[in-house]
């Protein structure tokens, strides 16, 4: 198991070997920034001076430079391709450079860090560093304080208190203002999952990954465990039914597992129709 990264600054150089998995500086490192550099040169630039002295040859015939600038201009377009997902466009690179003495603040900071997690992550999948992620946004007695109108209103409760709709991380209230509250922070939320998903589809990912979002209970004062929201985004690989609301009624979440994981899985022919307990198979309607 990888330990969990709350600094996207650190995390980009575990992603790209800099740094090894336990924050110590990564062997070969130095190795892994100059395969990085280059890795942002065409592969000609690299055979510059064999290519110039090969052009120049007089046995070589009129048509012979031709096809030659032709197979030139076909790598380069081949790379030119494979570049546009995976290249720094896009990734905040002054928030996390400012990230190298990281301190977490509780003051709604975790909504800049969830989106430059979520465009590490797109970087990562576009640049095949990883194939797999997982971002835990918040937590269970979730302390960030949002500095939504409404909040200001009560002085500035933790999201947990909005949530139990009382000034209290137990007790359940039902305070009209703390609902209030909570609506601006959900609005918040998914403005900042939008921007994050901005970033998987600037590197084309929409047809090659999912995302999927969730929460850990599905409604608020009351902690319920059912009636769970879901976000999925992406068709991973055309698997995937896309730009529908479903309502999959008292189904357990592992047909809706079975049928993401054999997604996720699909290159290898298999499917997963028995993940986890409940019912068997796999929640059809979110199949394409």
């Amino acid at each position: 198991m990888t330990a969990a990264d709350n600094n996207p600054y650190v995390l980009y150089q575990k992603l790209v070997g800099i740094v090894s998995p336990n924050g110590t500086p990564a062997p070969g490192a130095e190795e892994a920034k100059w395969l990085l550099f280059e890795s942002r040169k065409s592969i000609h630039d690299l055979v510059r001076d064999e290519l110039r002295a090969l052009m120049g040859n007089s046995r070589l015939s009129s048509a012979d430079r031709q096809r030659l600038q032709l197979h030139f201009d076909s790598i380069r377009d081949a790379e030119n391709t494979i570049v546009k997902g995976c290249a720094w466009g896009g990734v905040e690179i002054s928030k996390l450079q400012a990230l190298q003495t990281f301190a977490f603040k509780s003051d709604g900071m975790i909504e800049d860090i969830a989106r430059l997690q979520m465009s590490l992550v797109a970087l990562a999948f576009a640049c095949n560093y990883n194939r797999t992620a997982t971002l835990q946004w918040g937590g269970g007695t979730d302390s960030t304080r949002y500095p939504v109108p409404s909040n200001e209103a009560l002085g500035g409760w933790t999201f947990n208190q909005i949530c139990h709709r009382i000034q209290s991380d137990s007790a359940t209230g039902n305070n009209p203002v703390a609902a209030q509250a909570h609506a601006e922070i959900d609005a918040l939320r998914m403005q900042t999952l939008a921007a994050g998903l901005d970033h998987f589809k600037a590197r084309d990912l929409q047809n090659n990954a999912l995302v999927l979002w969730t929460n850990a209970i599905g409604e608020c004062p009351s902690d319920s465990f059912r009636n769970l929201p879901h976000i999925i985004w992406g068709n991973g690989g055309g698997y995937l039914k896309q730009g529908a609301y479903v309502d999959a009624g008292s189904t357990n979440n592992n047909r809706l597992l079975n049928a993401l994981i054999s997604a996720a899985i699909q290159d290898t022919g298999e499917t997963i129709e028995n993940f986890g307990s409940g019912t068997p198979g796999q929640l059809e309607v979110v199949r394409a």
